[in-house]
């Protein structure tokens, strides 16, 4: 899922159709996402690998080392810069 950002210039207010854009985004529900063979549904423990692994990148540097020795087989294939 993208998280796309908008900032209003100091001052202004959002427009009817900006305003009609969030209250539909907000209710949205799983079935309005949209799959395919390149975005598959990830199950639950999918879903807490990826957790798991982006907490671990984000608080440290990752090394080949790091990633030889935690990193499950299907990212090790993956280049890291």
């Amino acid at each position: 899922m993208a998280t796309v950002t908008y900032f209003l210039p100091k001052g202004a207010k959002p427009t009817q159709e900006q305003l009609d854009r969030l209250a539909e985004l907000k209710n949205r529900t799983e079935e309005d996402i949209v799959y395919d063979e390149d975005c598959p549904p990830m199950t639950e423990q999918q879903l807490e690998e990826l957790d798991y692994l982006m907490r671990k990148y984000n608080t440290r540097r990752i090394t080949k080392e790091i990633k030889m020795k935690e990193f499950p087989e299907r990212f090790q294939k993956r280049t890291v810069s």
